[in-house]
Protein backbone atom coordinates (compact mmCIF):
# COMPACT_ATOMS: atom_id res chain seq x y z
CA UNK A 1 0.00 0.00 0.00
CA UNK A 2 3.02 2.50 0.75
CA UNK A 3 4.25 1.47 -2.63
CA UNK A 4 1.04 2.28 -4.45
CA UNK A 5 0.77 5.61 -2.55
CA UNK A 6 4.31 6.86 -2.95
CA UNK A 7 3.48 5.80 -6.30
CA UNK A 8 0.53 8.51 -7.00
CA UNK A 9 2.38 11.00 -4.58
CA UNK A 10 3.00 13.98 -6.49
CA UNK A 11 6.38 15.28 -6.73
CA UNK A 12 6.13 19.07 -7.40
CA UNK A 13 5.60 21.42 -4.20
CA UNK A 14 2.39 22.67 -5.48
CA UNK A 15 0.67 19.21 -5.87
CA UNK A 16 1.30 17.76 -2.61
CA UNK A 17 0.27 21.03 -0.94
CA UNK A 18 -2.81 20.59 -3.06
CA UNK A 19 -3.44 17.36 -1.98
CA UNK A 20 -2.24 17.81 1.42
CA UNK A 21 -4.76 20.65 1.96
CA UNK A 22 -7.83 18.86 -0.28
CA UNK A 23 -7.57 15.90 2.20
CA UNK A 24 -7.46 17.65 5.25
CA UNK A 25 -10.90 19.47 3.90
CA UNK A 26 -12.28 16.55 3.03
CA UNK A 27 -11.81 15.12 6.30
CA UNK A 28 -13.07 17.97 7.83
CA UNK A 29 -15.60 18.22 5.91
CA UNK A 30 -16.67 14.52 6.04
CA UNK A 31 -16.61 14.75 10.21
CA UNK A 32 -19.29 17.85 9.82
CA UNK A 33 -21.46 16.35 7.25
CA UNK A 34 -21.35 13.30 9.38
CA UNK A 35 -22.55 14.91 12.73
CA UNK A 36 -24.94 17.31 10.39
CA UNK A 37 -26.26 14.03 9.05
CA UNK A 38 -26.89 12.58 12.73
CA UNK A 39 -28.64 15.49 14.05
CA UNK A 40 -30.68 15.85 10.82
CA UNK A 41 -31.53 11.92 11.19
CA UNK A 42 -32.71 12.08 15.20
CA UNK A 43 -34.85 15.56 14.29
CA UNK A 44 -37.11 14.16 10.98
CA UNK A 45 -37.63 11.02 13.31
CA UNK A 46 -38.56 13.39 16.19
CA UNK A 47 -40.72 15.70 14.24
CA UNK A 48 -42.48 12.42 12.34
CA UNK A 49 -42.66 10.53 15.08
CA UNK A 50 -44.84 13.52 16.51
CA UNK A 51 -46.15 14.54 13.48
CA UNK A 52 -47.37 10.39 13.51
CA UNK A 53 -49.05 10.74 17.34
CA UNK A 54 -50.67 14.32 16.65
CA UNK A 55 -52.81 12.48 13.46
CA UNK A 56 -53.34 9.40 15.61
CA UNK A 57 -54.62 12.04 18.33
CA UNK A 58 -56.68 14.10 16.00
CA UNK A 59 -58.07 11.27 14.14
CA UNK A 60 -59.36 9.36 17.21
CA UNK A 61 -60.75 12.78 18.27
CA UNK A 62 -62.75 12.46 15.60
CA UNK A 63 -64.23 9.84 15.45
CA UNK A 64 -65.33 9.98 19.07
CA UNK A 65 -66.89 12.79 17.99
CA UNK A 66 -68.41 11.76 14.74
CA UNK A 67 -71.55 9.40 14.91
CA UNK A 68 -70.95 5.85 13.46
CA UNK A 69 -72.19 5.81 10.55
CA UNK A 70 -69.40 8.57 9.44
CA UNK A 71 -65.83 6.84 10.61
CA UNK A 72 -65.87 5.03 7.26
CA UNK A 73 -65.38 8.69 5.69
CA UNK A 74 -63.36 9.91 8.25
CA UNK A 75 -61.14 6.91 8.26
CA UNK A 76 -60.85 7.21 4.21
CA UNK A 77 -60.21 11.51 4.35
CA UNK A 78 -57.57 10.58 7.33
CA UNK A 79 -55.85 7.74 5.03
CA UNK A 80 -53.13 8.79 2.68
CA UNK A 81 -50.06 7.52 1.19
CA UNK A 82 -48.68 5.90 3.45
CA UNK A 83 -51.04 5.71 6.22
CA UNK A 84 -54.21 3.73 5.96
CA UNK A 85 -56.11 3.84 9.05
CA UNK A 86 -58.74 1.57 10.61
CA UNK A 87 -61.41 0.62 13.03
CA UNK A 88 -61.41 -3.44 14.06
CA UNK A 89 -60.87 -5.77 16.88
CA UNK A 90 -57.54 -5.43 18.95
CA UNK A 91 -54.58 -7.40 16.28
CA UNK A 92 -53.75 -10.95 17.75
CA UNK A 93 -50.56 -12.54 17.39
CA UNK A 94 -48.43 -9.65 16.37
CA UNK A 95 -45.18 -9.58 17.86
CA UNK A 96 -44.26 -6.25 19.85
CA UNK A 97 -42.01 -3.83 17.81
CA UNK A 98 -39.43 -2.82 20.72
CA UNK A 99 -37.56 -0.11 18.10
CA UNK A 100 -41.39 1.61 17.18
CA UNK A 101 -42.38 1.40 20.59
CA UNK A 102 -38.98 3.35 21.69
CA UNK A 103 -39.69 5.61 18.61
CA UNK A 104 -43.37 6.76 18.85
CA UNK A 105 -44.35 5.29 22.22
CA UNK A 106 -43.35 8.77 24.36
CA UNK A 107 -45.24 10.85 21.87
CA UNK A 108 -48.36 8.68 22.20
CA UNK A 109 -47.72 9.22 25.47
CA UNK A 110 -47.27 12.96 25.48
CA UNK A 111 -50.53 13.55 23.35
CA UNK A 112 -52.18 11.36 26.08
CA UNK A 113 -53.08 7.91 24.06
CA UNK A 114 -52.48 4.77 25.18
CA UNK A 115 -51.94 1.48 23.41
CA UNK A 116 -49.09 -0.81 21.99
CA UNK A 117 -46.86 -0.57 19.31
CA UNK A 118 -47.09 -3.98 17.16
CA UNK A 119 -45.01 -4.99 14.23
CA UNK A 120 -46.90 -6.68 11.26
CA UNK A 121 -44.75 -7.82 8.50
CA UNK A 122 -45.20 -6.61 4.82
CA UNK A 123 -46.78 -9.11 2.25
CA UNK A 124 -44.23 -11.54 0.69
CA UNK A 125 -42.01 -11.66 3.45
CA UNK A 126 -43.42 -15.11 4.93
CA UNK A 127 -42.81 -16.04 8.57
CA UNK A 128 -39.59 -13.84 9.21
CA UNK A 129 -39.89 -12.05 12.50
CA UNK A 130 -36.22 -10.24 12.60
CA UNK A 131 -35.49 -7.13 14.60
CA UNK A 132 -33.79 -6.16 11.11
CA UNK A 133 -37.46 -5.82 9.56
CA UNK A 134 -38.50 -4.00 12.56
CA UNK A 135 -35.69 -0.78 11.90
CA UNK A 136 -36.13 -1.23 8.34
CA UNK A 137 -40.12 -0.19 8.64
CA UNK A 138 -42.90 -2.98 7.63
CA UNK A 139 -46.21 -2.24 8.87
CA UNK A 140 -46.65 -0.26 12.10
CA UNK A 141 -49.87 -1.19 13.91
CA UNK A 142 -50.91 1.40 16.68
CA UNK A 143 -53.95 0.24 18.72
CA UNK A 144 -55.53 3.10 20.78
CA UNK A 145 -59.11 2.67 22.20
CA UNK A 146 -61.94 4.52 21.23
CA UNK A 147 -65.25 3.42 22.45
CA UNK A 148 -66.30 0.05 23.77
CA UNK A 149 -63.59 -2.40 25.08
CA UNK A 150 -63.16 -4.11 22.00
CA UNK A 151 -62.63 -1.82 19.40
CA UNK A 152 -59.35 -0.11 18.29
CA UNK A 153 -58.06 2.12 16.09
CA UNK A 154 -55.33 1.13 13.86
CA UNK A 155 -52.95 2.70 11.85
CA UNK A 156 -50.79 0.83 9.83
CA UNK A 157 -47.90 3.09 8.24
CA UNK A 158 -43.83 2.42 6.56
CA UNK A 159 -41.34 3.88 8.62
CA UNK A 160 -40.17 6.45 6.03
CA UNK A 161 -36.04 7.18 6.35
CA UNK A 162 -34.68 10.89 6.00
CA UNK A 163 -34.60 12.46 3.03
CA UNK A 164 -30.47 11.87 2.14
CA UNK A 165 -28.31 14.75 2.04
CA UNK A 166 -28.94 17.22 -0.56
CA UNK A 167 -26.97 17.59 -3.48
CA UNK A 168 -25.90 21.28 -2.83
CA UNK A 169 -24.02 20.00 -0.20
CA UNK A 170 -22.16 18.06 -1.63
CA UNK A 171 -21.70 20.60 -4.51
CA UNK A 172 -20.10 23.11 -1.96
CA UNK A 173 -17.65 20.49 -0.63
CA UNK A 174 -16.40 19.92 -4.10
CA UNK A 175 -16.47 23.70 -4.96
CA UNK A 176 -14.60 23.84 -1.48
CA UNK A 177 -12.11 21.66 -2.59
CA UNK A 178 -11.89 23.04 -6.29
CA UNK A 179 -11.68 26.26 -5.05
CA UNK A 180 -8.84 25.69 -2.31
CA UNK A 181 -7.07 24.27 -4.95
CA UNK A 182 -6.99 26.82 -7.72
CA UNK A 183 -5.70 29.35 -4.78
CA UNK A 184 -3.21 26.78 -3.73
CA UNK A 185 -1.85 26.33 -7.28
CA UNK A 186 -1.67 30.12 -8.11
CA UNK A 187 0.02 31.14 -4.17
CA UNK A 188 2.84 28.23 -4.26
CA UNK A 189 2.44 28.77 -8.93
CA UNK A 190 3.66 32.76 -7.85
CA UNK A 191 6.32 31.57 -5.00
CA UNK A 192 7.72 28.96 -7.35
CA UNK A 193 8.37 31.00 -10.80
CA UNK A 194 11.08 32.70 -9.06
CA UNK A 195 12.28 29.46 -7.62
CA UNK A 196 12.27 27.64 -10.78
CA UNK A 197 14.09 30.50 -12.65
CA UNK A 198 16.90 30.17 -9.36
CA UNK A 199 17.10 26.32 -10.66
CA UNK A 200 17.50 27.35 -14.33
CA UNK A 201 20.77 29.97 -13.40
CA UNK A 202 22.17 27.59 -11.35
CA UNK A 203 22.41 25.04 -14.21
CA UNK A 204 23.52 27.51 -16.49
CA UNK A 205 26.13 28.75 -13.82
CA UNK A 206 27.15 25.11 -13.51
CA UNK A 207 27.87 24.92 -17.49
CA UNK A 208 30.11 27.68 -17.59
CA UNK A 209 27.65 30.31 -18.71
CA UNK A 210 27.45 34.32 -17.87
CA UNK A 211 24.37 34.75 -15.59
CA UNK A 212 22.87 38.11 -15.37
CA UNK A 213 21.77 38.57 -11.62
CA UNK A 214 18.45 37.18 -10.69
CA UNK A 215 15.42 39.70 -9.63
CA UNK A 216 15.02 38.75 -6.15
CA UNK A 217 11.34 38.50 -5.85
CA UNK A 218 8.95 36.11 -4.27
CA UNK A 219 8.41 35.23 -0.71
CA UNK A 220 10.68 36.27 1.69
CA UNK A 221 12.86 33.13 2.04
CA UNK A 222 13.37 33.01 -1.76
CA UNK A 223 14.40 36.25 -2.35
CA UNK A 224 17.28 35.49 0.50
CA UNK A 225 18.20 32.42 -1.60
CA UNK A 226 18.47 34.33 -4.47
CA UNK A 227 20.24 37.30 -2.76
CA UNK A 228 22.70 34.28 -1.85
CA UNK A 229 23.19 32.66 -5.06
CA UNK A 230 23.53 36.25 -6.78
CA UNK A 231 26.39 37.15 -4.11
CA UNK A 232 27.82 33.54 -4.83
CA UNK A 233 27.87 34.22 -8.47
CA UNK A 234 29.56 37.31 -8.24
CA UNK A 235 32.41 36.67 -5.70
CA UNK A 236 32.89 33.96 -8.36
CA UNK A 237 33.57 35.88 -11.28
CA UNK A 238 35.68 38.24 -9.65
CA UNK A 239 37.65 35.35 -8.23
CA UNK A 240 38.12 33.73 -11.72
CA UNK A 241 39.01 37.46 -12.94
CA UNK A 242 41.63 38.11 -10.41
CA UNK A 243 43.15 34.80 -10.97
CA UNK A 244 43.20 35.30 -14.69
CA UNK A 245 44.90 39.01 -14.47
CA UNK A 246 47.44 37.72 -11.90
CA UNK A 247 48.13 34.60 -14.21
CA UNK A 248 48.32 37.52 -17.27
CA UNK A 249 51.03 39.57 -14.89
CA UNK A 250 52.94 36.58 -14.10
CA UNK A 251 53.16 35.27 -18.22
CA UNK A 252 54.05 38.92 -18.71
CA UNK A 253 56.37 39.25 -16.53
CA UNK A 254 58.23 35.68 -17.58
CA UNK A 255 58.10 37.11 -21.21
CA UNK A 256 60.73 39.43 -20.58
CA UNK A 257 63.40 37.68 -19.16
CA UNK A 258 62.64 34.05 -21.03
CA UNK A 259 63.36 36.64 -24.26
CA UNK A 260 66.64 38.18 -22.83
CA UNK A 261 67.32 34.40 -22.10
CA UNK A 262 66.90 33.64 -25.35
CA UNK A 263 68.93 36.46 -26.97
CA UNK A 264 72.12 35.91 -24.58
CA UNK A 265 71.82 31.98 -25.60
CA UNK A 266 72.12 32.83 -29.11
CA UNK A 267 75.39 35.04 -28.25
CA UNK A 268 76.94 31.29 -26.94
CA UNK A 269 79.84 30.02 -29.17
CA UNK A 270 79.43 26.84 -28.52
CA UNK A 271 76.62 25.13 -31.46
CA UNK A 272 74.95 21.86 -29.11
CA UNK A 273 74.62 23.97 -25.81
CA UNK A 274 73.26 27.09 -27.95
CA UNK A 275 70.43 25.05 -29.15
CA UNK A 276 69.56 23.35 -26.35
CA UNK A 277 69.72 26.30 -24.23
CA UNK A 278 66.95 27.81 -27.08
CA UNK A 279 65.06 24.43 -27.32
CA UNK A 280 64.65 24.57 -23.18
CA UNK A 281 63.74 28.40 -23.50
CA UNK A 282 61.24 27.71 -26.05
CA UNK A 283 59.46 25.14 -24.31
CA UNK A 284 59.38 27.10 -20.90
CA UNK A 285 57.54 29.92 -23.79
CA UNK A 286 54.76 26.96 -24.54
CA UNK A 287 54.37 25.99 -20.99
CA UNK A 288 53.64 29.70 -19.54
CA UNK A 289 51.62 30.14 -22.97
CA UNK A 290 49.59 27.42 -21.97
CA UNK A 291 49.25 28.02 -18.53
CA UNK A 292 47.19 31.61 -19.71
CA UNK A 293 45.40 30.23 -22.30
CA UNK A 294 44.26 27.27 -19.56
CA UNK A 295 43.54 30.17 -16.70
CA UNK A 296 41.79 32.14 -19.13
CA UNK A 297 39.90 29.40 -20.30
CA UNK A 298 38.53 31.54 -23.34
CA UNK A 299 34.98 29.39 -23.51
CA UNK A 300 33.79 31.36 -20.51
CA UNK A 301 33.64 34.39 -22.85
CA UNK A 302 31.25 32.82 -25.51
CA UNK A 303 28.07 32.78 -25.65
CA UNK A 304 25.92 30.02 -25.64
CA UNK A 305 23.81 29.28 -28.62
CA UNK A 306 22.27 25.71 -30.20
CA UNK A 307 24.54 24.63 -33.10
CA UNK A 308 24.86 20.81 -34.79
CA UNK A 309 26.75 18.77 -32.46
CA UNK A 310 27.78 16.34 -34.96
CA UNK A 311 29.01 18.89 -37.39
CA UNK A 312 31.00 20.54 -34.54
CA UNK A 313 33.09 17.20 -34.43
CA UNK A 314 33.46 16.64 -37.93
CA UNK A 315 34.97 20.03 -38.14
CA UNK A 316 37.47 18.87 -35.89
CA UNK A 317 38.24 15.75 -37.29
CA UNK A 318 38.44 17.52 -41.19
CA UNK A 319 41.11 20.18 -39.68
CA UNK A 320 43.21 17.49 -38.33
CA UNK A 321 42.54 15.03 -41.41
CA UNK A 322 43.48 17.97 -43.90
CA UNK A 323 46.92 19.03 -42.08
CA UNK A 324 47.79 15.05 -43.10
CA UNK A 325 46.75 13.41 -40.34
CA UNK A 326 45.05 10.22 -39.72
CA UNK A 327 41.76 11.16 -38.61
CA UNK A 328 38.72 9.72 -39.89
CA UNK A 329 35.07 10.85 -39.36
CA UNK A 330 33.04 8.03 -38.83
CA UNK A 331 29.72 10.00 -38.86
CA UNK A 332 26.76 10.08 -36.64
CA UNK A 333 23.12 11.60 -36.40
CA UNK A 334 22.57 15.39 -36.50
CA UNK A 335 21.94 16.85 -33.23
CA UNK A 336 21.13 20.22 -32.04
CA UNK A 337 22.50 21.27 -28.63
CA UNK A 338 23.23 24.42 -26.76
CA UNK A 339 26.63 24.79 -26.36
CA UNK A 340 29.60 26.81 -26.54
CA UNK A 341 30.71 25.46 -30.31
CA UNK A 342 34.22 27.19 -30.36
CA UNK A 343 35.11 25.59 -27.06
CA UNK A 344 33.94 22.72 -27.83
CA UNK A 345 35.40 22.27 -30.74
CA UNK A 346 38.51 22.65 -29.01
CA UNK A 347 37.78 20.20 -26.59
CA UNK A 348 37.22 17.42 -29.34
CA UNK A 349 39.99 18.59 -30.91
CA UNK A 350 42.52 18.28 -27.50
CA UNK A 351 41.23 14.53 -27.76
CA UNK A 352 41.69 14.02 -31.46
CA UNK A 353 45.67 15.15 -31.33
CA UNK A 354 46.20 13.79 -28.38
CA UNK A 355 45.37 10.27 -29.96
CA UNK A 356 47.20 11.54 -33.28
CA UNK A 357 50.30 12.30 -31.09
CA UNK A 358 50.15 8.69 -29.30
CA UNK A 359 48.63 6.40 -31.59
CA UNK A 360 49.03 8.24 -35.30
CA UNK A 361 45.48 7.95 -36.08
CA UNK A 362 42.29 8.69 -34.59
CA UNK A 363 38.48 7.87 -35.52
CA UNK A 364 35.81 10.21 -34.33
CA UNK A 365 31.76 9.45 -34.01
CA UNK A 366 29.03 11.11 -32.36
CA UNK A 367 26.79 8.46 -30.60
CA UNK A 368 23.67 10.41 -28.84
CA UNK A 369 25.70 14.00 -27.01
CA UNK A 370 28.97 11.39 -26.39
CA UNK A 371 31.63 12.33 -29.13
CA UNK A 372 33.63 9.27 -28.76
CA UNK A 373 37.51 9.59 -30.39
CA UNK A 374 39.09 6.19 -30.79
CA UNK A 375 42.78 4.94 -31.74
CA UNK A 376 44.48 1.58 -32.18
CA UNK A 377 47.52 3.00 -29.93
CA UNK A 378 49.33 1.57 -26.80
CA UNK A 379 46.46 2.28 -24.11
CA UNK A 380 47.07 4.13 -20.70
CA UNK A 381 48.09 2.22 -17.97
CA UNK A 382 44.74 1.51 -15.36
CA UNK A 383 46.25 3.05 -12.88
CA UNK A 384 47.13 5.97 -14.77
CA UNK A 385 43.40 6.81 -16.27
CA UNK A 386 42.93 9.47 -14.19
CA UNK A 387 46.36 10.97 -13.68
CA UNK A 388 46.35 12.53 -17.30
CA UNK A 389 44.46 14.81 -16.59
CA UNK A 390 46.35 16.44 -14.01
CA UNK A 391 47.71 19.59 -15.75
CA UNK A 392 51.44 19.46 -17.10
CA UNK A 393 50.59 15.61 -16.46
CA UNK A 394 52.42 13.43 -19.01
CA UNK A 395 53.49 10.22 -19.63
CA UNK A 396 56.14 10.96 -21.36
CA UNK A 397 59.01 11.21 -19.21
CA UNK A 398 61.14 13.29 -20.83
CA UNK A 399 59.40 15.95 -20.57
CA UNK A 400 59.85 16.83 -24.51
CA UNK A 401 57.28 19.42 -25.69
CA UNK A 402 57.73 17.52 -29.36
CA UNK A 403 56.96 13.80 -28.00
CA UNK A 404 54.45 14.79 -25.39
CA UNK A 405 53.44 18.26 -25.28
CA UNK A 406 52.79 20.64 -22.49
CA UNK A 407 50.23 18.56 -21.08
CA UNK A 408 47.31 20.41 -20.57
CA UNK A 409 45.52 19.34 -23.86
CA UNK A 410 43.12 16.53 -21.94
CA UNK A 411 43.17 19.07 -18.40
CA UNK A 412 41.76 21.90 -21.10
CA UNK A 413 39.05 19.53 -22.53
CA UNK A 414 38.12 18.09 -19.52
CA UNK A 415 37.36 21.76 -17.92
CA UNK A 416 35.62 22.84 -21.30
CA UNK A 417 33.56 19.74 -20.84
CA UNK A 418 32.66 20.24 -17.39
CA UNK A 419 31.93 23.69 -17.70
CA UNK A 420 29.61 22.19 -20.06
CA UNK A 421 27.56 20.12 -17.31
CA UNK A 422 29.60 16.87 -18.69
CA UNK A 423 32.78 15.15 -18.47
CA UNK A 424 35.17 13.30 -20.16
CA UNK A 425 36.17 10.07 -19.29
CA UNK A 426 39.24 7.37 -20.77
CA UNK A 427 39.19 3.65 -21.62
CA UNK A 428 41.54 0.63 -22.83
CA UNK A 429 39.38 -0.82 -25.53
CA UNK A 430 39.46 -4.69 -25.39
CA UNK A 431 41.05 -5.41 -28.75
CA UNK A 432 44.17 -2.71 -28.40
CA UNK A 433 44.16 1.32 -28.46
CA UNK A 434 42.01 4.05 -26.03
CA UNK A 435 38.86 5.16 -26.01
CA UNK A 436 38.22 8.85 -25.02
CA UNK A 437 34.56 9.60 -24.42
CA UNK A 438 33.24 13.25 -24.20
CA UNK A 439 29.75 12.59 -22.35
CA UNK A 440 27.49 16.23 -22.81
CA UNK A 441 23.90 15.71 -20.97
CA UNK A 442 21.15 15.59 -22.20
CA UNK A 443 19.50 19.20 -23.23
CA UNK A 444 16.76 20.33 -21.24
Amino acid sequence: MSALAFRFWPRGLAGQLILATVAVLLIAQGVVVAIALHERRERFERETGDFMARRIALVADLLRTTPPELHSHVLRIASAPGFRFEVRERPAGLPPAPFFEAWLGPHLRSHGLTGSVVFRLPPGHGGMRGDHHHKRGGLVAVPVKVAAQDTWLTMSAHRNRAPPWPGYALASLFLAAAGSALVIALIVGRASRPLARLTGAAERVGRGESVPPLREEGPSDIRTTIAAFNRMQERLHRFVQDRTRMLAAISHDLRSPITALRLRAEMVEQEDLRESMIASLNEMQQMVDATLAFARDDSAKEETQTADLAAIAAEAASIRAEQGHDVAWKGGRALQYPCRPLALKRAIGNLIDNAVRYAGSAEVSLEGTSVVIRDGGPGIPEDRLGYVFEPFARLDESRSAETGGTGLGLAIARSITRNHGGDVTLRNRPGGGLEARLVLPLAA
